[in-house]
């Protein structure tokens, strides 16, 4: 394939430079492109994602008109490989500025091919070994591919009639991702097609069917399969499990030598108990349950709740509905993004198909600038006194958010007490703003409610106040029960013990994987693995799936036929988040949110840096781990 000069002069400036300045130079070898006046200069109080990688315009011009004379100098482009002698760390210490402590893990991140160091035919040919996974979302599908690359026996239990996990199940109007589209996909399996900035939910589904094809999961998929309740057998060291068929109601027994939950936590649906809901006349339906057949156009509706889901549905049905009313307990911040909606831009997609590793570093260059996120602005400063923030750049970053939303409201700022919100940025989820919620909520015929929901009655809502809002369909846009991870199975450990009674309201695991007194029960995207201020909850599956598959390794070298983490261990770990989620805005004030239990405490969130979090599940620390052997070997802890 040639490009031409008129292209380059066309579509070049349409690049984001630091991903063109890394890309053009892999492909061209030319190291005038990774000067030092062109590293980007990303600081950590980021409030938005500076132009250019926050080089000055000058010198911005001077940077696109090399990228420029590269490409016209070398315009045959092709496969990367072997071309130049300029290695991909020394680009990644470009783009991070000289961020040598995450060299590994955004090398890793850039899509470089993993070897695979060791096999289960390597190291325990002989050995029976079959592991069960729960869901064939993004985490159950990342973890058959891994468990497959190494000569693993495993069966994915499914319980829908295709993959796709939550992308499957809620097809509600406007759903799409809150997180750019290239950061969410695996760092194993990237595409440069996506025609949207933020995909919306077909595509990603599209993308998992196409990966589970590529990596030939499908047959090792028992769709319809609901696996209902996990037994430890402590004698024959394995895991017994009842799956229950969806369709006929079967149920039938399994057994696997190791399970692994990868159900999420917005899998279970939450309904308030609503006074005298079950007297409402009308069609009710939560968001994750919308199917084809509800009926909203031309109908009077109440939607309850202003979270992610509710801020995706009200302005893609508010312009064919009667009315809108839409009941909120709290205003979301939102994070400016005029691309939200967007489908990509033709320049984009020209730099995708001609420049051939343009994908990959603009995908590592949204997750660099994601890794730095909004972390610092959302630390708590203990010495800290105002209540509607939680330290001095969350204020600054406050403010520059309440300008946002004051700026869409000219000629409406009667709503601006209700869409300001009163607790600190970074409490609950941020989401992502391009006006378009704004724009609902100024329609005449739409209501924004801020008291509180008195009761149901056969024709709709009344409020504390007396007010009453007939519907003839309410949406709950009202969550899930996030704090109630794997609630979905009855599972049993050691002795019978209830997975459910030992965790109560307060799920949690060592490193997210791991609980004592369950052996070789794994969790991908487990208690406190969640993501508020940065990163993608992508690179947190990964994270977890290499840990699992060290454990694995662990119990084939050494022989056990069991491995758990220590009780000390898991209680360090348990404290060690606590601190470190008591040190940022959404633990440090008492702010209701879906990251926490009914006690308060917050199971859902992770609260250090991105690389901590790499770097602890690279490998075993035995002395945190128990094994159990066979008893014809000494058992040893």
């Amino acid at each position: 394939m040639t490009i031409s000069a008129q292209d380059v002069d066309r579509f070049v400036p349409a690049g984001e430079l630091i991903p063109l300045l890394c890309s053009v130079a892999e492909l061209t070898g030319d190291r005038t492109l990774l000067a030092d006046e062109f590293r980007p200069r990303l600081e950590l109080e980021m409030i938005a994602i500076p132009e250019h990688g926050g080089l000055s315009a000058e010198v911005a011009e001077e940077a696109f008109e090399r990228v420029r004379n590269a490409l016209k100098r070398h315009p045959a482009s092709g496969d990367i490989g072997g071309q130049t002698d300029l290695s991909a760390e020394e680009i990644i210490d470009f783009l991070t500025n000289g961020a040598g402590d995450y060299a590994g893990l955004m090398k890793r991140e850039l899509g470089e091919p993993v070897q695979v160091t060791w096999t289960k035919d390597e190291v325990a040919p002989e050995r029976d070994f079959v592991v069960g996974i729960v869901g064939a979302g993004q985490s159950g599908l990342a973890m058959a591919r891994e468990l497959r690359r190494l000569g693993i026996d495993y069966v994915l239990f499914e319980a829908a009639d295709k993959v796709g996990g939550t992308w499957r199940w809620n097809t509600y109007p406007g759903c799409r991702l809150d997180t750019s589209t290239l950061a969410y996909s695996y760092s194993f399996f990237q595409r440069r097609d996506w025609r949207h900035y933020f995909a919306v939910r077909e595509e990603i589904e599209d993308y998992y069917i196409e990966f589970a094809e590529h990596e030939q999961l499908l047959e090792s998929i028992q769709f319809n399969s609901e696996v209902t309740r996990a037994s430890w057998n402590e004698g024959d060291a394995r895991w017994e499990l009842d799956v229950r068929d969806t369709r006929s109601g079967e149920v039938s027994g399994v057994l696997v030598q190791a399970l692994i939950s990868a159900v999420g936590f917005v899998n279970q649906p939450k309904i308030p108990d609503f006074k005298g809901l079950d007297q409402y006349r009308g069609e009710k339906i939560h968001s994750a349950e919308w199917h084809s057949g509800v009926e909203y156009r031309g109908k009077r509706v109440n939607l309850i709740g202003t979270g992610a889901s509710a801020y995706q549905i009200a302005p893609n049905i508010v312009d064919e509905v009667e009315s809108l009313t839409i009941f909120q307990r709290s205003a979301p911040w939102m994070l400016p993004a005029p691309l939200y909606e967007a489908e990509v831009s033709p320049g984009r997609q020209w730099l995708m198909e001609n420049i051939p590793s343009y994908y990959r570093w603009l995908r590592l260059w949204e997750f660099w600038h994601s890794t730095i996120g909004k972390y610092a602005l959302t630390m708590a400063d203990p010495n800290w006194s105002f209540t509607e923030s939680v330290s001095e750049p969350n204020q600054r970053f406050r403010d520059a958010l309440v300008s946002n939303i004051r700026g869409q409201y000219d000629g409406h700022e009667d709503l601006l007490g209700a869409v300001i919100p009163k607790y600190p940025v970074g409490v609950k989820r941020m989401l992502r703003d391009n006006g378009q919620w704004a724009r609902t909520l100024q329609q005449p015929h739409t209501v924004l409610v801020t008291e509180a929901i008195e009761s149901f009655d056969e024709e709709g809502i009344r409020t504390v106040s007396g007010d009453h809002h007939r519907a003839d369909l309410t949406v709950f846009a009202t969550g899930f029960h996030g704090t109630n991870y794997l609630g979905t199975i009855d599972v049993r450990g050691r002795g019978g013990l209830s997975l459910r009674e030992h965790w109560g309201d307060e799920s949690r695991a060592y490193k997210g994987v791991t609980v004592p007194g369950f052996p070789n029960l794994f969790c991908v995207a487990g208690p406190n693995t969640g993501l508020v201020a940065i990163g993608s909850q992508t690179f947190m599956c990964e994270c977890g799936i290499n840990y699992i598959t060290e454990c694995l390794r662990h119990l084939f070298v050494t022989g056990a036929t069991a491995i758990e983490p220590t009780r000390d261990a898991y209680r360090d770990y348990v404290k060690w988040i606590e601190e470190g989620n008591r040190g940022m805005a959404w633990a440090a004030v008492p702010e209701q949110s879906w990251y926490r239990n009914a006690s308060g405490t917050n199971t859902v969130v992770w609260p250090y840096p991105l690389l901590t979090y790499y770097e602890l599940t690279r490998s075993v620390d035995e002395d945190e781990v128990v094994m159990t052997y066979p008893a014809s070997q000494k058992a040893s802890a």
